[in-house]
């Protein structure tokens, strides 16, 4: 694999693209204007949590393949070489990804604030142009007493299918956990790893979904597993990565990242694997080419060598994220460096 500088990317820029390409949201709205709903795109929002950008191999930092769906989807759509979280921790970054507004704007500054009821979101939108807005998944903008169920006022507008908890790492491990439906009742799962029982259900719900729809998939992984402190892959991909390739950021500075960066190149594996998955059924039930599909991260990580968190930090190896998006308006083979 032939490794490209961060800054060598071609294409055009962020200004030049999206002066002639209409956003996603734009086409969205204009179509909901002229009631037209089969021309109005499906949207599937994937969010890994924890995601560093340069493990996607599209990048051209990491020389391990641990991304072969991600690459595809990078060749077909649209690659942002430069992503970046507005605040570097969970629900201030998840703020700003469904509102659109800086953590000072929507409020939520640290873990722990509701997203305000009120709140003019991604969902609350969409829904007003006939879509249903539906999750699955982590939240973290709920109450901060809350780290399982999540009443539907502080839920951000998603207010169809709800299958999620407040706080993931506090309601499930890896093979054994809880999500919580519309009611507040556990879904609960056992002997299965976590992101294949969120995969599935998002599986039934593709299957039989009625577009227009938008449909967040959070997934904890490649987050640690709090109170373990460890990143947890599944059993088939442990200890696939003895001698990993060692990002350059962290070559030079005490942390973790020596006992703990094969189990997280492992876990952006399988999180790879996952976005596989979704493209193809999304395939399989004839729904790709009507579906804006986006992969991105709430913020990234530095294994502690910043401080001693994994993020909460101004450095590039926290707020520098994946965006990768692919669909309708999008199938254009760009890269944007801005």
């Amino acid at each position: 694999m032939t490794l490209m500088p961060r800054n060598s990317s071609s294409g055009p820029t962020r200004r030049q693209w999206l002066g002639s390409a209409p956003a996603a949201l734009s086409a969205v709205s204009a179509a909901a204007q002229t009631g037209a709903s089969a021309q109005r795109p499906n949207i599937v929002m994937i969010i890994s949590d924890q995601f560093r950008w340069d493990c996607v191999g599209a990048m051209g930092a990491n020389p391990m393949n641990l991304t072969p769906n991600l690459d595809a989807m990078a060749r077909r759509g649209v690659l942002f070489r430069s992503a970046f979280c507005n605040q570097p921790v969970c629900a201030p970054a998840r703020g700003s990804i469904f509102t659109g507004q800086y953590p000072a704007r929507h409020g939520v500054w640290k873990n722990g604030i509701p997203l305000k009821e009120d709140a003019t979101t991604l969902a609350s939108t969409l829904r007003a142009s006939g879509y249903s807005a539906n999750y699955i998944g982590k939240w973290h903008l709920g109450l901060g007493t809350d780290q399982g169920p999540v009443a539907p006022a502080n839920r951000g507008g998603f207010l169809d299918l709800w299958q999620g908890a407040n706080t993931l790492e506090h309601t499930s491990h890896a093979y054994e956990g809880d999500l919580y439906d519309n009611a507040g009742k556990p879904l609960h799962f056992s002997g299965v790893y976590r992101t294949d029982f969120m995969t599935g259900l998002a599986q039934q719900f593709l299957r039989s979904a009625k577009s227009p729809f938008l449909l967040t998939l959070s997934y904890l992984e490649v987050h640690h597993q709090n109170d373990k402190d460890t990143f947890d892959p599944p059993k088939e991909y442990a200890k696939r990565y003895p001698n990993p390739f060692i990002p350059e950021d962290l070559r030079p500075l005490p942390g973790s990242w020596p006992s703990q960066l094969s189990d997280y190149f492992a876990c952006v594996a399988k999180m790879d694997e996952t976005v596989g998955t979704i493209r193809k059924t999304l395939a399989d039930t004839g729904l790709a080419g009507n579906t804006i599909l986006i992969f991105l991260s709430d913020h990234a990580c530095h294994f502690k060598t910043r401080n001693a968190e994994y993020k909460r930090s101004p450095h590039e190896s926290s707020i520098h994220v994946p965006l990768i998006m692919e669909g309708p308006g999008f199938n254009r083979g760009l890269e944007i460096s801005e």
